[in-house]
């Protein structure tokens, strides 16, 4: 006579990987609570009952196919799918099972199943950007925006702000600093060329313009040409943060060729 398969299981969750296991003789060890893993996957009731009576505590941890468990097993447990025969066998759940019985007794075991899950987009944090001056030929723009209060350290320990209380102002307000560049700046003669360059410094608290350096260049004379005039520009009303001068970084943008 043919031994029955082993069917109608009833489980309960545990959360051990059977993967992760170490192999052993009759199935693998768990390192977790110390204890042999019996492969029950091919088994019948009859090992499964011998099992339980060489346990000496009558707790038995094992393996079985998703097939081999009850059609109506409880939570957390999802209840077993209804699959064509063929495609049976190519399912195979990890269970791991403490206290299963077969005179009323339960399993506690858990069937780890594939879930596919859609891709995360990732969130990058970009810092804000300090208040920037567009400057074209001939004209300049300021764009004054609503930045958080944010700061920077440099070797030193000094304190550099991207944006504060009271904005660092030129001397004659803005309308003043436009034609201050604007009557600055000059085309290289040799330049057939459009785009910007973002030159960026910071304003000391005596409202002098320091540490002037290209942020992202065009060309050499370009370059050259954007440094010159960020370094001819007088002093500024240095800005405040919580009464008291600080220094704040600038960001200027100035366009060549017509580029805007």
């Amino acid at each position: 006579m043919l031994p029955l398969p082993l069917l109608n299981v009833r489980l309960q969750a545990c959360s051990e990987n059977w993967a992760q296991m170490t192999p052993a003789a009759r199935g693998r060890h768990c390192a977790h609570c110390n204890r042999t893993v019996l492969d029950f996957t091919q088994a019948t009731p009859a090992d499964l009952e011998a099992a339980f009576q060489s346990a000496p505590d009558g707790r038995v941890c094992g393996r079985f196919r998703a097939e081999q468990l009850a059609a109506d097993q409880p939570a957390p447990l999802p209840a077993r799918p209804a699959l064509r025969p063929k495609l049976r066998r190519f399912l195979v759940a990890l269970v791991l099972v403490c206290g299963l019985g077969l005179s009323g007794r339960e399993a506690v075991a858990q069937v780890r199943q594939a879930v596919q899950t859609e891709p995360r987009t990732p969130v990058i944090n970009t810092p804000e950007q300090a208040p920037t001056l567009l400057i074209t030929y001939g004209g300049l723009v300021f764009y004054e925006h609503e930045y958080p209060k944010t700061s920077v350290k440099t070797l030193t320990g000094q304190e550099i702000f991207t944006y504060v209380e009271q904005m660092p102002v030129f001397r004659g307000g803005n309308e003043d600093l436009r034609r201050f560049i604007a009557g600055q700046v000059r085309q290289p003669k040799d330049a057939l060329y459009e785009g910007r360059v973002f030159v960026k410094f910071v304003i000391d608290e005596q409202g002098q313009v320091t540490n002037s350096h290209i942020l992202r260049g065009l060309n050499e004379a370009a370059d050259t040409e954007a440094l010159r005039v960020v370094r001819l520009l007088p002093p500024f009303t240095p800005g405040r943060q919580n009464g008291r001068t600080v220094k704040v970084s600038y960001t200027v943008r100035i366009s060549f060729g017509g580029d805007e």
